[in-house]
């Protein structure tokens, strides 16, 4: 079954009937893809990712990608940058464009609207057109309001841990620590200390729950809290690394380019 689903401000696309793309694309609108079940492999001119089952990506717009797999299904919602943006403005009084991070996520609120959606468009597949418009149109709304609030991206200010308390408490409780001392130079065996697991099994349930490396995320984290400092103070982008608890400058400025495309250099102008 193959089914879209388009308006003004964005699209639906669900295919589980295609041939493998392969070739570069560079859109005009922030695209957000979805894993329902298997792997999904995506490339950038940065890196390479492959998001396992209720996993996402975004990519921010005129970003070049590649498509390289997909096991079984395709989810993907095109969104209309300003209707994104004008949405961003508003909530957070915050006047450039959004920067999603490169980067496998998952968070609990996204998973249930996109198992949301695959659902109901099934039941629409028979509806009237404008049924299935005013559907569309709402439910992108909603989607972008999630994922301003739950994505990382360039005007995150923090990441939200509230629903993985329910999804497993030792990970939470993890996770809680290293936001409250992410300045320490954190070993995998600290982090397995907190969640009172042994390294081995620690790292594979973490990995396996938020789609990247416990240490991976602690940087992560790291980059969201130096964007404060980015927009709002006068330190140095030295100052800024060492503040945030990176090993080096050099560290801080090929992962930010990483996630982001720029520098925090580039990153500071553009936001100021």
């Amino acid at each position: 079954m193959n089914t879209l689903l388009n308006s003004d401000v964005g699209l639906f696309l669900l295919k589980q009937n295609f041939k493998q793309e392969s070739e570069w694309r560079s859109d005009d609108c922030y695209k957000f893809v979805f894993s329902i079940d298997g792997a999904t492999n995506y490339q950038t001119n940065n890196q390479e990712m492959t998001i396992a089952q209720h996993q996402f990506l975004m990519f921010n717009p005129s970003e070049d990608h590649k498509q390289i797999a997909v096991d079984q299904s395709k989810f993907l919602v095109e969104l209309d940058k300003d209707m994104l943006n004008e949405l961003s403005s508003s909530l957070y009084n915050q006047p450039f464009d959004v920067q999603f991070a490169s980067l496998v996520q998952f968070t609990n609120p996204v998973s249930q609207w996109a198992q949301f959606i695959i659902w109901h468009m099934k039941i629409l597949e028979d509806e009237p057109l404008m049924v299935k418009q005013s559907f569309l149109d709402h439910n992108l709304t909603y989607l972008s309001i999630i994922l301003l609030n739950n994505a990382v991206s360039s005007h995150l200010t923090d990441i939200n841990l509230r629903y993985y308390s329910v999804l497993n408490e030792p990970i939470f409780n993890t996770l809680t620590a290293l936001k409250q001392d992410y300045k320490s130079n954190w070993t995998l065996e600290d982090m397995a200390k907190v969640a009172n697991l042994s390294k081995y099994q620690f790292a594979h349930v973490f990995k396996e729950l938020i789609g990247i490396s416990p240490y991976s995320w602690l940087q992560i984290y790291r980059l969201v809290r130096s964007q404060q400092l980015l927009k709002y103070t006068n330190l140095t982008i030295l100052e800024i690394a060492l503040e945030c608890g990176f090993s080096s400058v050099n560290v801080y400025n090929r992962l930010f380019k990483m996630l982001y495309g720029k520098s925090p250099s580039h990153f500071r102008k553009m936001v100021r």
